[in-house]
């Protein structure tokens, strides 16, 4: 009997219809973005020093005809539905996968329908802007003396081109395509718009070499040998220009216009790729204040910061509500944090505070609990040579004495027990060479290529994982619980902080002493994570401002002996 679909909490779907907005804002800025990059191209292509106002005045006119603007409507339906697959996997998030094979598994049909789209979109550009060209860069025939026609070798090497800086950008930003990193500084959109656009379309003319060159290579290996001769034939009456292949070489690499053509390509190409991305980046992560309160009962269907913070279905939502907690707590603006120290009306409970807190204390919680979790049977970092302490020949010559001493009076070593001890029963021989068989052979299997590479989980791999998509979240959460403490003293009028000030102290010590053993493992990254260092100076930061703001009132603070310790060293600022 097939189970009815269970209702989307109105939660969740108010969560959503927040990311859908910024995902549509997205998509129409990036289909803006294309005019902007033809018309930087039609300057480029149509540059010329002699008569600067034809130049400008032509290139503008090309670029609101009529049919520049039927051209350009297959790359922006591919733009969209580009678009449309990148929302989707934002607003999925970043599952773990414990091996590779589970991760290729679960993302196979996600990933190659983004890299379709990519080579789509390099394809249609490269198409778009060849149209602007010669008719020796913008044809694929070119008819010749007497029946037939000839191959363009020339604009198919653009069209070949555009794809394979699709396929490059996708290759080179897989890893980074989902990582939202939330700036410190919150600028207006324009600002961030206008900053980014100038510098990806100046960085993406040097960035665009590399592919440029390795397209050139796989091109020449691959298509003078074999496609070329393939191509030519599926086509009746078509020929090639050159029928040899060096020939054909020798005459596409003495064509620096060619070369030059294929290079802004792949740099417009790139720089349309980065923006799409760089634009998703800057809504997604654009501040948005979430109510402390509900309002009404008739506005029920407003996301309040509570349930913001407890979506975990969705994390951009919960992100930002941890970016909103963090503004109030450090906001010079008292007003929104009177609401989360107010009473109710009427009852006179702390219903806003109680909430919010608790919230914040069950996810700094769970993170560390998880980051506790994952770093069990992690290998430590190799202690260095200079840190060992070898015994000097004092140390040694004091103790012989002390071992002929001993000897000389009858006094016995307490490190060696003398009473007789019974020797244990050997365990079964069947069982211990069972064992020893099995592990050799997961050893051999382990070491096959490749083999442990697809089926083995890193010790670390989940370490790593929860610092790279949640170390943020955390951050934001720890130095507002802090703030909100430090400013209480001053602003909360009832006490309502007081009484959970003990817990809240306790769960950041228990983070720092988490974090203080990831830093003791060795972890499988070749870089240090400046995600890990970010989350440790933002903890130790935070116990810092609540032990110069409840310095003098550590004894009348209910806590327990081993929080009073670990805190009295933040207190003297002697915690390093």
């Amino acid at each position: 009997m097939a189970t009815a679909m269970e209702p989307v909490p109105s939660r969740d779907l108010e969560g959503r219809k927040i990311c859908v907005e910024r995902f549509i804002y997205g998509i129409v800025y990036s289909v803006a973005v294309q005019f902007v990059l033809l018309t930087v191209f039609l300057l480029l292509v149509n540059f010329s020093l002699l008569h600067p106002v034809a130049w400008i005045v032509g290139s503008f006119r090309l670029m609101v005809s009529l049919s520049t603007w039927i051209w350009i409507l297959p790359l922006v339906s591919a733009v969209i539905v580009h678009g449309v697959f990148l929302a989707k996997s934002y607003l999925a998030g970043i599952q773990y996968c414990p091996t590779r094979f589970q991760q290729i598994y679960r993302s196979i049909i996600t990933q190659s329908i983004l890299l379709v789209v990519n080579c789509v979109v390099g394809f249609l550009t490269a198409w778009l802007y060849t149209r602007f060209l010669r008719d020796d860069y913008r044809i694929m025939f070119l008819s010749k003396e007497g029946a037939g026609s000839i191959l363009n070798e020339k604009y198919l090497f653009l069209l070949l081109g555009g794809t394979f800086a699709g396929v490059y950008y996708f290759i080179r930003n897989q890893s980074e395509r989902l990582v939202l990193s939330f700036p410190v500084i919150q600028q207006p959109r324009y600002l961030q718009i206008r900053a980014h656009l100038y510098s990806v379309i100046y960085r993406s003319l040097f960035t665009s070499f590399v592919p440029t060159l390795t397209y050139v290579s796989f091109y020449y290996t691959f298509n003078c040998f074999y496609f070329r001769y393939k191509l030519a034939g599926m086509f009746q009456n078509v020929t090639l220009a050159e029928e040899s292949s060096l020939g054909a070489l020798y005459s596409v690499l003495t064509d620096l216009r060619l070369i030059l053509y294929c290079w802004v390509l792949s740099s417009q190409i790139l720089s349309n790729m980065n923006l799409m991305q760089v634009l998703f980046h800057i809504f997604l992560t654009e501040y948005r204040p979430f109510p402390v309160e509900k309002t009404s009962l008739a506005n029920d269907s407003q996301v309040t910061l509570v349930e913001a913070l407890a979506c975990d279905k969705i994390p951009i939502i919960q992100q930002l509500a941890a970016l909103d907690l963090f503004t109030i707590a450090e906001s010079c603006d008292p007003n929104r944090r009177a609401r989360l120290y107010a009473l109710s009306v009427p009852g006179g409970h702390p219903y806003n505070w109680r909430l919010i807190s608790g919230e914040c204390i069950r996810l700094v919680k769970d993170y560390t609990g998880q980051l506790a979790k994952s770093i069990e049977g992690a290998t430590p970092k190799p202690v260095p040579d200079v840190a060992k302490l070898r015994p000097t020949a004092s140390m040694d010559a004091e103790k012989l004495l002390m071992k002929q001493y001993n000897e000389s009076f009858g006094i016995r070593s307490l490190s060696t027990s003398a009473l007789p001890t019974e020797h244990p029963q050997k365990p079964d021989v069947i069982c211990k060479v069972v064992d020893r068989r099995l592990d050799a052979v997961r050893q051999s299997i382990q070491n096959i290529p490749g083999i442990y590479y697809l089926f083995g989980e890193p010790k670390t791999a989940r370490t790593c994982h929860l610092l790279a998509t949640q170390s943020q979240q955390i951050v934001h959460i720890g130095q507002a619980l802090a703030s909100l403490a430090a400013h209480s003293i001053r602003e909360d009028k009832f006490g309502v902080v007081q009484n959970d000030l003990p817990l809240i102290i306790r769960t950041l010590l228990q983070l720092k002493q988490v974090l203080d053993r990831v830093g003791s493992i060795q972890l499988d990254v070749k870089k240090i994570d400046r995600n890990y260092v970010a989350l440790r100076a933002a903890t130790k930061r935070s116990l810092y401002r609540i032990a110069a703001a409840f310095a003098d009132y550590l004894n009348d603070i209910v806590l327990e002996p081993n929080d009073v310790k670990a805190l009295q060293g933040f207190v003297n600022y002697r915690e390093a």
